[in-house]
């Protein structure tokens, strides 16, 4: 692999000893890995029934490496939001993370969305996810959707706009910053060409910054997790002594150094505010490249959060739409009685996170607010979303159809097909809005007219 100089020269001014074998690491190949999503199945649960050869990863309680990276992705568990794909040191800053089911979690920079889909199982009691590019934020929301959450938020701001909007709010931000993406090069060696153009110098102080904006909205007694998938030093270590040393009320906390995670460079031996940072190489351990560390606020005082009248920004469900009625008598009434809703102009219909009024503002640019249930057109026509079916039980619904995870249908209705019975196949499903399983796991909704399955799969979650 064709690494750039300044790269090779910098990380042997760091490693030393260790250069030799960091290098060689290169010519391996890269190592893909999923995550298993628990709020679905356990992973001893997944360990029997996993369709491919898994291992397990030691320090991720619910990560697994795999081999072929494209078999798994054209699963029908992928679709039904069993896993998640990800490479394994990118699970780290989530993993590290502490959280408690008290907490409203701010992931600031978080497309595509894999360290939220990991911090939306921690047990936490709401998922905030921001990104700056609104293009970045479509596949953050499809992810979050495919994984079935429903209490979180998905925004596209500025981190220092929040900062001003949202002073001490938050319990826990995970900060998982724009870098130069060393850590990436095995895995993706295109990002050589960009890194060629933008090296840590050009990173780091956009890093800082977004670690300003971050304390800015953390309560006093929360922490901060700060990661980067770069090995610079620049971009690390540099960066995080500069946060604490104009932050006095911040401290970095331990992090064990297990399964061939290491401390800071030796040149950082003598900085007592460095000693918790974590490093991963690909030379000590089967992954990427990460760097992780975690600090918490000591003091500060919370302020009074904005009184919102409620009745100016939710309503309460539109029982008044007789195809929504009808839908929600199939044994979801009781579910939606104590939430609360919102209709956008569209005529999109979002049942709201518990709790949401507490982070709402109106001066906030949402690309997504909790669960979309479905859209309702101008002649008070129903129909339900595929994102609202994946945080589904099947017992959730009265009207079910539980396909075996290899009938050839399966296939057929992940590609937005229209689905007909075998001749000699017989369906013990009512006429109407349908919720479509595989091996008892919702992948979406369809319309039986009596003789066949309407497809109403997300057009843009098609099986390819």
């Amino acid at each position: 692999m064709g690494l750039p100089d300044r790269f090779k020269d910098s990380m042997k001014d760091l490693l030393g000893s260790e250069y030799d074998d960091f290098i060689r690491s290169y010519d391996n190949k890269s190592i893909s890995a999923i995550r298993i999503n628990t709020s679905k199945i356990t992973p001893e649960a997944f360990e029997k029934k996993a369709p491919f050869r898994i291992e397990k990863i030691p320090y991720i309680s619910n990560g697994y490496y795999i081999n072929d990276t494209d078999a798994w992705s054209k699963h029908p568990y992928y679709y039904a939001g069993l896993y998640y794909i990800q490479e394994a040191s990118a699970m780290l800053p989530a993993e590290l993370l502490p959280t408690d089911p008290e907490d409203i979690v701010l992931d600031l920079c978080a497309a595509p969305g894999g360290k939220s889909t990991q911090l939306s199982i921690s047990g936490i009691r709401m998922l905030i996810s921001n990104d700056i590019s609104f293009s970045r934020t479509i596949p953050l929301v499809k992810n979050l959707d495919m994984f079935g959450m429903s209490d979180h938020c998905v925004m596209c701001e500025d981190p220092k706009r929040l900062s001003v909007i949202y002073p001490e709010t938050f319990d826990k931000i995970l900060v998982d910053a724009p870098c130069s993406g060393e850590g990436m090069f095995r895995k993706d060696p295109g990002l050589i060409l960009s890194y060629d153009k933008r090296g840590p110098e050009y990173y780091s102080p956009i890093q800082e910054s977004l670690l300003d904006s971050a304390y800015k909205m953390l309560r006093p007694g929360g922490m901060v997790l700060y990661s980067t998938c770069t090995f610079s030093d620049i971009e690390d270590e540099q960066v995080i002594l500069s946060f604490l040393s104009s932050h006095n009320d911040m401290s970095a906390c331990h992090i064990d150094k297990d399964h061939g995670l290491c401390g800071p460079y030796a040149k950082y031996s003598e900085e007592d505010s460095l000693k918790n940072c974590v490093h991963a190489f690909p030379h000590r351990f089967r992954g990427e490249g990460h760097f992780v560390a975690l600090m918490k606020k000591e003091t500060g005082q919370c302020p009074e959060q904005e009184s919102l009248d409620d009745n100016k920004v939710f309503s309460s469900f539109p029982h008044q739409a007789d195809d929504i009625r009808r839908f929600f008598s199939a044994g979801l009434s009781e579910r939606m009685e104590e939430r609360e809703f919102i209709c956008s102009k569209d005529g999109m219909i979002y049942m709201l996170p518990e709790g949401f009024e507490s982070i709402y503002r109106r001066n906030i640019r949402y690309v997504r607010t909790g669960t979309c249930m479905g859209s309702l057109n101008r002649a008070g026509k129903f129909t339900p979303h595929t994102a609202f079916a994946l945080t589904l039980d099947p017992d959730d619904y009265t009207n079910t159809i539980d396909l075996g995870i290899n009938d050839p249908m399966v296939i057929k209705y992940l590609k937005g097909e229209t689905v007909i019975p075998e001749a000699d196949g017989e369906w013990d499903i009512k006429k109407g809005f349908v919720l479509v399983c595989a091996d008892h796991y919702p992948l979406g909704f369809a319309y039986y007219d009596g003789t066949k399955l309407k497809n109403l799969y997300e057009k843009g979650w098609i099986y390819r």
